[in-house]
């Protein structure tokens, strides 16, 4: 049951996903909008497990649907050529009937030797941008779009080609669109390079907590489906406990179902071991890599916050640490471009991910 329903690894797709309709519709109305609609260039933004991955898969699944054939790679130095061959690959089922080689003159005007493989020369001769105007000519015969999804962005070679590319093929027309994801400061960097400023145009979309209703009654529809009861006081507690994160509500209901027998009853005893275990595996999956690249000036500044009490106040913080307003700004500034804390109001500060705060009063 565990490895259909829910799936607390990164990188994996959950059975359902939930709590994000509004996002998924308003980039799927932008596909369906003309080129160079902001929609089609979409950059999300979130933490580690706030379900970005998952994300992507969801809008190349339903994209797919919609005549796109998609192009899913993670972001490094191979990016282009990746992409190039993802279109190749999941594009060829469409010209399966097309066996005939092309050869002299029209291979060398249409860049095809067959289907989507390219001429020896146009393989030899042209660089990623004309091979993707190619390729989006070659699937506009067939009725099709190109959707690129690009993980774990951040600045580097390949993505200034990749973008600079997109942004030149939508200039010409082509039935393309984009969507990124990765961590907040990743992304910040991408948006100041020089090269990619005209990404700051994009949608961007800050991936936050889901609604612990909606986790509840996703529960309760999951424990059903497979004959384990759960009553109503046990689904708000596993909700709760999820404090609308995804993948702690992903490890919750893995837990659950893996300590509760088959067409068993979930007790407090099992709600007990399957939050503990969850926490377990949060805190060795998230906060622990959260801190790995900060400072001991960071994680003394973090450790300083925990302190604070619910309401994190920068006055608060001078008292804890000691020191003028001034001072903080720097590991205020830095943190918040990690992602690692937010500010929803002006003088106030909060960590962004849940138990975070916990977890360092006890570290």
């Amino acid at each position: 049951m565990n490895n259909y329903i829910f799936q607390p690894t990164f990188g994996n797709r959950p059975n359902e996903y939930i709590g994000r309709d509004e996002i998924i519709n308003q980039f799927m109305e932008g596909l369906r909008e003309p080129v160079g609609s902001r929609n089609r260039c979409t950059l999300f933004l979130g933490q580690r497990g706030m379900g970005k991955t998952a994300l992507l898969l969801e809008l190349g699944d339903r994209a797919a649907k919609q005549d796109f054939v998609i192009a899913r790679v993670t972001a490094y130095e191979g990016m282009p050529k990746a992409i190039i061959e993802q279109l190749q690959l999941n594009g060829s089922p469409f010209f399966k009937d097309e066996k005939r080689k092309v050869t002299g003159f029209n291979a060398g005007v249409f860049g095809f030797s067959f289907g989507l493989t390219f001429s020896e020369a146009a393989e030899r001769q042209y660089g990623f941008r004309s091979k993707m105007s190619l390729l989006c000519d070659r699937l506009a015969e067939k009725g099709k779009g190109v959707l690129i999804l690009i993980d774990e962005v951040c600045s580097s070679a390949a993505m200034r080609e990749v973008a600079s590319a997109y942004q030149e093929l939508v200039g010409d027309g082509k039935n393309i669109a984009i969507a990124m994801a990765g961590l907040p400061h990743a992304v910040s960097s991408v948006l100041n390079d020089k090269v990619l400023t005209f990404l700051n145009r994009a949608t961007k979309i800050e991936l936050g907590l889901i609604s612990t209703n909606l986790i509840k009654a996703y529960y309760n529809q999951v424990f059903e489906s497979i004959g384990i009861h759960a009553s109503d006081d046990i689904l708000h507690k596993a909700a709760a406990a999820t404090r609308g994160f995804p993948y702690l509500m992903q490890l919750v209901g893995y837990y659950l179902i893996r300590y509760t027998p088959e067409n068993g009853e979930i007790g407090e005893s099992i709600m007990d071991k399957a939050e503990k275990a969850a926490m377990n595996d949060l805190e060795d999956n998230v906060f622990k890599p959260i801190l790995v690249p900060l400072s001991d000036n960071d994680r003394f500044f973090l450790e300083a916050m925990a302190k604070c009490g619910e309401t994190i106040t920068t006055a608060k913080l001078q008292s804890k640490l000691g020191k003028k307003s001034q001072a903080l700004q720097t590991y205020r500034k830095r943190l918040l471009d990690v992602g690692v804390i937010a500010a929803p109001r002006r003088g106030e500060l909060v960590f962004t991910v849940p138990y975070f705060d916990e977890y360092l009063r006890k570290s």
